[in-house]
């Protein structure tokens, strides 16, 4: 987690100014709310042999013939997610809480993360437990802050109680967030004084945004007051509370804290005067504030480019939204800045856009694409490249384009577009080791709707198999993909994966997790099921998770239903390490 400091209060406080349902409130300390604490493992009972989830028979039918829930087809959402109604069905508040509280926020997988946002943007039934919508409210509103979509929050925060005090002081922290100072300072007044009975970290939390507006009023006693108040909150170091204290004596802040930086944190630095090093930021800095700081108008451009880049690597912003900050600030003509750095980058994207000689355009995606790679955000750049990629047609005199074609085309989900180019590929290539058809088996395992026999492509990678030219990492990958999306393994890439011992590496989740993405699964417990399936593959995604949670969590979300993002899952799990043509 890498911001958990104020997520551990959201619900505590509103647990203090709401009624809680009984149910609720003996089986769930919302303290514990984005803290490392562990939970023990809840006890599972046995079902009852007729519930909720049954349909009964009528009198003249058999028991065994009931007709399971599960098995129909799910009612769905009329918010354009595509998610059913009854998304959160099987989940309580309690567990909902705990699984949050466990998982890396936003999601580094696109796949998982473009789940994500469906789950948290959903407007469908809240997760059960009693009278329980205000406290789901809190946790979405904590989820999309920590996501960086601010505006949304303030959106849901418009919805609740005004004369709540959390909600006045979350709404201040989401308004100062987005650079309205002066509505924050002015939410945080209607909000007054925290009670005495809330729980320390919001008080403090309050403390800090009272600091921030004595700052930008030129108050600097009242900043320093702020400041110990915050302190004797129980509130560490951090590079808020640094800038108060700069603020305090009239001087500047210097940045020591290796602790990460919040939005709030930045814009005390902001008020104070101060600056944070791009590669501190990059470093430190929480997706809210990357995303913050990405699209606010009012951040300076050379900051402005490295925040952006940081925050697609983290999913704070998307790969539409980095391209649209590239097209506002990289300055025109010749890509001329400094290698490997955001401004070249980005003027290397814009000239590819606007180039229209094929030769030269190619050279300019690839040259981009080249670099975001060594930024750490390949996937994002091939998704923002499709525009440039879209307009040029394949021809003899750039076949070697054709291979970053079909990457940027499948990282697109523009599947059509990958075949053609895999095929034109193939007429290019001198013998087997420049063929692009290998790339036709991972088209098909990423498309939901694959034209045909889809395991007609199996046989590139097998012949790549019986020649040694896959990975045996690589190799036992693909027979975990295929075989969680129930695909008819050839015999050939068994034998060559059985030659090889399977990888021990990547990340496995705790005992009992397993079985309960399973279960969930099962059960058709969509959001449930989309939750366990981020906690089971890791911070890292599908790339660096362990054989057996990858498999797991691509057969969950295909029984669950959601089998296009089953299929992405895959993909990404294979893309990274996929051969790529010799002759490239």
């Amino acid at each position: 987690m890498r911001n958990p400091a104020l997520a551990i209060v959201v619900v505590a406080a509103l647990a203090q100014t709401l009624p809680v349902h009984d149910a609720v409130a003996q089986d769930w300390d919302p303290l514990d709310l984005f803290t490392e604490k562990k939970r023990p493992e809840p006890q599972r009972q046995p079902p009852p042999p007729q519930g909720p989830d049954t349909i009964a028979p009528s009198p003249g039918e058999a028991k065994s013939q009931a007709v399971e829930r599960i098995d129909l087809a799910p009612v769905m959402a009329s918010d354009g997610s595509g998610l059913p109604y009854e998304l959160w069905r099987g989940l309580d508040v309690g567990t909902f809480e705990r699984l949050v509280a466990e998982i890396e926020i936003p999601p580094r997988s696109p796949t998982l993360h473009a789940l994500w946002l469906r789950l948290v943007t959903s407007d469908v039934t809240p997760p059960s437990g009693g009278d329980v919508n205000q406290q789901f409210m809190a946790l979405r509103l904590e989820m999309l802050y920590r996501s960086g979509l601010l505006e949304q929050a303030g959106q849901e925060l418009a919805k609740m109680p005004a004369s709540s005090g959390v909600v006045g002081t979350l709404a201040a922290r989401n308004d100062i967030g987005l650079g309205k100072k002066e509505q924050g300072c002015a939410e945080a007044q209607s909000a007054g004084a925290p009670p005495a009975d809330l729980p320390k970290p919001l008080r403090a939390q309050s403390a800090i945004i009272s600091g921030y507006c004595a700052a930008v009023a030129g108050d600097a006693a009242a900043a320093g007051l702020a400041a110990e108040m915050a302190r004797e909150e129980g509130l560490k170091t951090t590079a808020g509370l640094e800038a108060l204290d700069a603020i305090s004596v009239g001087a500047k802040p210097n940045i020591t804290s290796k602790e990460t930086i919040s939005l709030l944190d930045y814009r005390l630095v902001e008020a104070a005067g101060g600056t944070v090093e791009p590669a501190i930021l990059l470093k430190q800095g929480a997706p809210s504030l990357l995303g913050a700081l990405a699209l606010d108008p009012n951040t300076p451009p050379a900051l402005k480019l490295p925040a952006a880049e940081g925050a697609a690597q983290l999913n704070a912003i998307t790969p539409d939204e980095l391209a649209d900050i590239y097209r506002r600030h990289a300055s025109l003509g010749p890509a001329g800045g400094a290698p490997n750095t955001a401004e070249r980058r980005a003027q290397l994207f814009v000239a590819a856009e606007v180039e229209h000689t094929p030769l030269k355009k190619v050279r300019l995606i690839r040259s981009f694409l080249d670099e975001s790679r060594r930024a750490g955000f390949y996937l994002a750049a091939l998704r923002m490249s499709a525009r440039a990629s879209d307009t040029i047609q394949p021809v003899p005199e750039i076949g070697w384009y054709a291979e970053t074609a079909i990457e940027v085309a499948l990282a697109a989900g523009e599947y059509d577009k990958a075949r053609s180019w895999a095929n034109f590929g193939a007429t290019q290539g001198g013998g087997p080791e420049g063929s692009l058809t290998h790339w036709l088996a991972l088209i098909d395992i990423a498309d939901s709707n694959a034209p045909g026999d889809r395991r007609a492509s199996l046989h590139y990678i097998e012949d790549l198999a019986v020649h040694g030219r896959l990975d045996p990492t690589l190799l036992h990958r693909i027979a975990t993909v295929l075989d969680a999306l129930e695909y008819d393994v050839p015999i050939p890439l068994w034998e060559a994966a059985s030659r090889t011992p399977q990888p021990a590496g990547g990340y496995l989740p705790e005992t009992g997790i397993l079985s309960e993405l399973q279960d969930a699964a099962k059960k058709r417990e969509f959001g449930h099921t989309v939750l366990l399936a981020m906690k089971t593959l890791g911070p890292n995604g599908a790339e660096g998770a362990h054989m057996i949670a990858l498999g797991d969590s691509i057969r969950a979300l295909k029984r669950a239903g959601l089998e296009p993002d089953a299929r992405r899952l895959g993909f990404e799990a294979l893309f990274a390490s996929w051969p790529r043509a010799i002759v490239n």
